[in-house]
């Protein structure tokens, strides 16, 4: 016991004395990208000083269901351990890319390497659908479905073309999902119509987050025009998937061309 803790020790301290000897003011670590199962991560711009440790994450899902990173159980390990990162949560929709600058602050913490370690990823395996009733035009505006808040933020029509937004917020405490390509227009002849504006994007939302959201019909009809929701929105609770860990090592050239 007496053992690996003095040996514990020595190797904090080498680490420690190992970034004070660093004669750079700031690190700049190379640009990787690193594949999973389920997607792929791209690193820039990343970067290393007395004060803090980042790098820009952009994340490409693979998968048909939406992935979530939570940062709090992401870390950087650095000379005082491993140290979270307090973002908030990255949310991919299924076949889409986001980007997100993961960060820790602290003292002492610049590093020639480092190792971001990605233990918060999860996917959404199991969705439910929240069921709405269908809503006449002119739209309403405000309406409550299921644990998500619509308010109107504009509605038109011009000729054919009939145009409302929506500002659309989860309230929930799992992964919200809204699926604007599944909400349609139909006319009082039984004319279906799609939404032509939204239509290859999926919205991800965590709690209290919020997004406006476009829908755009052409419809011979001037009256009597019902909107369908059609199981456009979801819910889901995350499951755990296998940690990613990207190893962050300094781009010299750029490391001493910048400084």
């Amino acid at each position: 016991m007496k053992k690996t803790a003095a040996l514990y020790l020595f190797c904090s301290l080498s680490f420690v004395l190992h970034a004070q000897t660093i004669k750079y003011e700031t690190v700049f670590f190379e640009d990787l990208t690193v594949e999973s199962p389920n997607a792929r991560f791209m690193i820039t711009g990343g970067i290393s000083e007395k004060e803090f440790i980042k790098a820009k994450v952009k994340v490409t899902n693979y998968t048909d269901k939406t992935l979530v990173i939570k940062p709090e159980e992401c870390y950087y390990t650095t000379p005082n351990g491993e140290l979270p990162s307090k973002d908030r949560w990255i949310i991919i929709a299924p076949r889409q890319q986001e980007a997100k600058v993961i960060d820790v602050k602290g003292e002492g913490l610049k590093v020639e390497a480092s190792t971001l370690k990605i233990k918060g990823l999860y996917i959404c395996n199991t969705v439910e659908p929240v069921t709405a009733p269908p809503m006449p035009l002119p739209p309403a505006e405000e309406i409550v479905i299921g644990n998500f808040k619509l308010v109107l933020d504009g509605w038109d029509r011009d000729g054919k073309e009939i145009m409302l937004r929506y500002k659309i917020r989860y309230v929930g405490d799992k992964i919200g999902m809204f699926t604007p390509a599944k909400v349609t227009l139909r006319s009082p002849d039984g004319q279906e119509y799609k939404n032509m504006k939204e239509k290859d994007r999926v919205f991800s939302f965590k709690k209290n987050e919020d997004f406006i959201v476009g829908f755009l019909y052409l419809s011979d009809s001037k009256k009597d025009n019902v909107l369908y929701w059609n199981d456009a929105f979801t819910e889901s609770v995350p499951e755990k998937v296998e940690d990613v860990n990207i190893e962050l090592k300094i781009d010299l050239v750029k490391t001493k061309d910048k400084n």
